[in-house]
């Protein structure tokens, strides 16, 4: 059965094909009807109210709530009142953003990887909602983004990168301060990823990590599984196996080293799960790294 749903593709928003970061500013945003995209929009609602509908939430919104509509999600926006937003559309990817520098911030985890994962599944509300004060602050980060991209000065590029990794800074430590009790089931399970991306080279037990999100053993299994897909200990080993890669491409690393270095206190073990998450063997892995 043939989708309903528009599809955007990142030619209709990006200028520059090479480029994929735009700002789309609606001062009057009206109704509209389901669409999917494949890059990331991060939403910031500058005034109004309205509602936000995802595959699985119809969700009210006004005017200080951020959050991010990950790839090929389906969402729409109905009962528009005097709507005002801003998207900033771009890859990350394709961008080159180094967000693992972010990885030791809970609310960098909660907002851009949690939350959306969460809310596609009916997890419940838990956006971030800014203080009138720090939506001021977001809204100039914006200007100063929108001024490098339309202005286009030399190196121009650089400095809207550098322009959004300061939004995506500032909306992560917001949403770590957030009071509001909905988003506090995001906030543990980024407060788990972020403990694994800073100890990864560190025993890791599930009964620490429950104790940390302040959930039991089974809820904090079945809670991080719907929005990770896999457990804590295996996510741990594929960040660890990731950390490895890393070691690996820089070449004057041995493969045993990198797996000490990285939490395996097992070479062999290491090799098996090297494969199993990467699909080759650390050594023929740093034969092909370029």
């Amino acid at each position: 059965m043939p989708s309903t749903f528009r599809r955007i593709g990142a030619a209709a928003v990006f200028p520059e094909p090479g480029f994929p970061l735009a700002v789309l500013r609606q001062p009057r945003h009206g109704p509209v009807r389901r669409h999917r995209h494949d890059f990331h929009e991060l939403v910031v609602i500058l005034a109004g109210r309205g509602r936000h509908i995802t595959d699985r939430e119809s969700c009210a919104i006004e005017a200080g709530d951020a959050f991010l509509i990950g790839p090929h999600g389906s969402h729409a926006y109905a009962d528009t009142h005097d709507l005002a937003l801003v998207n900033i559309l771009f890859d990350p990817q394709r961008l080159r953003l180094p967000l693992a520098g972010l990885g030791d911030l809970p609310g960098y985890h909660a907002l851009f990887r949690v939350e959306p994962r969460l809310r596609p599944r009916g997890g419940g509300p838990g956006r971030l909602r800014l203080a009138p004060s720090e939506l001021a602050a977001a809204a100039q980060q914006i200007a100063r983004l929108q001024t490098e991209l339309s202005g286009r000065r030399p190196g121009y590029r650089f400095a809207a990168c550098a322009c959004l990794m300061e939004l995506i800074l500032y909306l992560s430590r917001c949403y770590g301060r957030a009071p509001a009790p909905a988003a506090r089931p995001a906030l543990r399970i980024g407060a788990v990823l972020s403990h694994i991306e800073k100890h990864f080279a560190e025993p890791i037990r599930v009964g620490q990590l429950a104790q940390m999100a302040h959930l039991s053993e089974s809820s904090l299994l079945r809670a991080f599984r719907q929005v990770m897909g896999t457990s804590p200990l295996d996510h741990v080993i594929r960040v660890r196996v990731g950390q490895a890669a890393e070691l690996l491409r820089q070449g004057d690393v041995r493969v045993t080293e990198a797996a000490f270095r990285c939490g395996f206190g097992d070479s062999n073990y290491f090799a098996r799960q090297f494969r199993r998450v990467l699909g080759c063997s650390p050594r023929e892995y740093r034969r092909a790294a370029p």
